[in-house]
């Protein structure tokens, strides 16, 4: 400023386009309100994908659930409103369900194992979303390998003795297998099938069970694949 008696007189200078780091801040504080904007906007959309699926009569989780549930199983939130929105289309709103009707109608489960899940999972008979989604995050991407160990080890123990015999194997290979023309020679292969395995894992075709540390080996290179859904 330059002061003339009463009169005060302004310089300015003559305005200069912003530098090259300018633009680029201004350009990341844009991007980052229309991130937002946009995270808000799908979250909306989410939601509201959700209420028109869902049942009319069912009930919305409120965040504190969403909260407890995510701890208890390691699912995101969005895993948790997948498996909640396909809880309350099998249960037609009702909080609780048969256990043999919801193993039936997830469409996970579709094959000749189906049957064998309530017991692998210890579903008791009647079922409420908080206890199907803590059994269900066996099958989480990100749960312990031992916890999947542990369900794969009840799925082939059939007879729930703790131990997987030949027969629980023999009689698993014979739901997986496709028929044969030759009915003889898919029991040979079967046979040979269990007999190698016991072979390899005990030492012996003498033995006539495998205990959990020597299922582990012949199932731990495939757990985390075939233990892993992704909802």
């Amino acid at each position: 400023f330059r002061s003339l008696g009463s009169n005060v007189m302004v310089e300015l200078s003559p305005w200069e386009p912003p530098g090259l780091y300018g633009v680029i801040s201004a350009g990341l504080i844009v991007l980052g309100i229309l991130f937002l904007v946009g995270k808000r906007i799908c979250k909306f959309i989410e939601a509201k994908r959700l209420d028109r699926a869902a049942p009319q009569n069912a009930a919305r989780l409120m965040p504190e659930d969403y909260e407890a549930l995510c701890c208890r199983t390691g699912f995101t939130k969005k895993e948790i409103s997948r498996l909640y929105l396909t809880f309350m289309k099998i249960s037609d709103g009702k909080p609780y369900e048969e256990a043999n009707k919801i193993i039936k109608n997830l469409p996970y489960f579709t094959g000749p194992m189906q049957d064998r899940m309530i017991q692998a999972l210890h579903l008791p008979p009647q079922v409420d979303f908080v206890v199907l989604a803590t059994v269900m995050s066996v099958f989480c991407e990100r749960a312990a390998l031992d916890d999947k160990m542990r369900f794969l080890f009840h799925l082939y123990n059939s007879d729930g003795t703790g131990m997987v015999s030949k027969q629980d194997l023999t009689e698993l290979l014979d739901m997986i297998l496709p028929e044969f023309p030759d009915e003889d020679e898919r029991n040979k292969l079967i046979d040979r099938a269990v007999s190698g395995t016991f072979e390899e894992l005990c030492g012996s075709t003498e033995h006539q069970e495998l205990g959990m540390e020597q299922f582990a080996m012949a199932a731990t290179p495939l757990i985390g694949e075939r233990c892993t859904i992704f909802f």
